[in-house]
């Protein structure tokens, strides 16, 4: 038997831990210290009254963190330690934690599944849940210090740019690396930014640390000049030794994968972005 209970029940570092366990054996292991777990919970916005556990035996089984942000809600990461799979854990967390949203006002509810984790996306298909769209993520080799071409970036802070990326996309990012997330480590961001005329050119925003972009983005009226490569090329000076990567591209973008190319980019492990209206 289990007990289905709100995440305010047990201890911060037990969530951690049940991560790390759940996600042991997965196609892409997780490795996150309890500094780096904090951040990525504090990046997208963890709601411990919404987030479920499963408790079997006075032990956490099994997790289903989540996000609620105005009427939306988002997964952002679940997980049953290999013991304790094959038992309707998963489903009775997220039936629990669907049905708290519902009565608290929540409108909508998102995720992202890898696309060969046929397990966990026929769990969310059943809730459901559909394809909204496909997102796609790649590896970058250490850019050479001659790819930075001629162009000059401003080291900014988060705030400095905030109010003008929006008008600079053509697709909106995933939860992970939306503005609110941004937001919500700013103090942690390395930004770059080129300004014409008070207009924004170009950006890009990335997390030091683990080498993640998470926003980059040229203007419409600037691309086609090799603005992005030495955008890339100028972060890359920034972070001399690190590898960048990007996580959940927005497939459809042409320009995007072939800039990706140009810079002889690796795609990884791509995902699904799901959706439901509750």
């Amino acid at each position: 038997m289990f007990e289905i209970l709100p995440a305010t029940h047990v201890a911060f570092d037990q969530l951690h831990e049940t991560m790390l366990s759940s996600f042991s054996d997965y196609a892409i292991p997780m490795q996150l210290s309890l500094g780096a777990f904090e951040m990525m919970m504090r990046q997208r916005g963890l709601d411990l009254h919404s987030s479920r556990v499963a408790i079997v035996d006075g032990q956490v089984a099994a997790i289903w963190l989540t996000s609620v942000r105005g009427s939306k809600g988002y997964l952002i990461s679940s997980g049953t330690r290999p013991a304790f799979r094959s038992k309707g854990l998963a489903r009775a967390m997220a039936n629990d934690c669907l049905a708290h949203l519902r009565a608290t006002g929540i409108r909508s509810f998102q995720t992202e599944v890898l696309r060969d984790n046929e397990t966990a996306a026929g769990l969310y298909y059943s809730l459901g849940m559909t394809q909204r769209r496909l997102l796609d993520c790649y590896s970058l080799p250490v850019l050479q210090a001659g790819e930075t071409g001629s162009e000059r970036f401003d080291l900014l802070q988060w705030a400095d740019i905030a109010t003008h990326v929006g008008a600079v996309r053509q697709w909106e990012p995933s939860w992970q690396n939306d503005d609110h997330s941004l937001a919500a480590i700013a103090d942690q961001l390395l930004c770059l930014a080129s300004f014409e005329d008070g207009i924004l050119r170009a950006y890009a925003a990335v997390s030091p640390q683990s080498g993640t972009v998470h926003q980059l983005v040229v203007h419409k009226s600037a691309r086609r000049q090799g603005l992005a490569v030495s955008l890339l090329a100028a972060v890359q000076q920034q972070l001399p030794e690190t590898q960048m990567r990007l996580i959940n591209v927005q497939q459809d973008d042409v320009a995007f994968k072939a800039l990706m190319a140009s810079v002889g980019a690796t795609e990884t492990a791509g995902q699904y972005e799901l959706h439901m209206v509750l």
